[in-house]
């Protein structure tokens, strides 16, 4: 096999990605790909089996830290107690407030606002916010 390609799909598998390894050889990306193709490809001269295994392992890596990260910050805590969240609905009524006007108060995004407002449990006060909300 070609040292160079050989290279290249180690650098691959030591998590770096293709673009870093165009940059670090100094080929183009489209070069990168058809040397890592020709490591995965059983009918190629440059076929290697363990490589190929390793690559197959180091790209499923890459794939679950990303789908970890993703995880991690698609789950953000509430960064309200429900008893802020009852005082904030309770001004926002009081004042007459929009969640705009309230948002722009607090400096807390509008849907944050309204998603944990409307959790608060209390039935008197989510009635008073109901009837504030239809305007009655």
């Amino acid at each position: 096999m070609n040292e160079l390609i050989k290279e290249v799909a180690e650098y691959i598998i030591k998590m770096h990605t293709i673009k870093e390894a165009a940059e670090h050889f100094g080929k183009s990306e489209s070069s990168i790909k058809k040397y890592l193709s020709i490591v995965r490809d059983n009918t190629k001269e440059g076929y290697d089996a363990i490589l190929h295994q390793k690559l197959d392992l180091a790209q499923q890596k890459i794939i679950l830290m990303g789908v970890k990260k993703g995880g991690s910050l698609g789950k953000r805590k509430s960064t309200i107690s429900l008893e802020e969240a009852k005082d904030l609905g309770e001004d926002y009524i009081k004042n007459g407030l929009s969640l705009r006007e309230l948002e722009a108060k607090t400096g807390i995004p509008k849907s944050t606002l309204h998603e944990n407002i409307h959790k608060v449990s209390d039935t008197e006060f989510q009635d008073k916010l109901d009837n504030y909300t239809k305007g009655l």
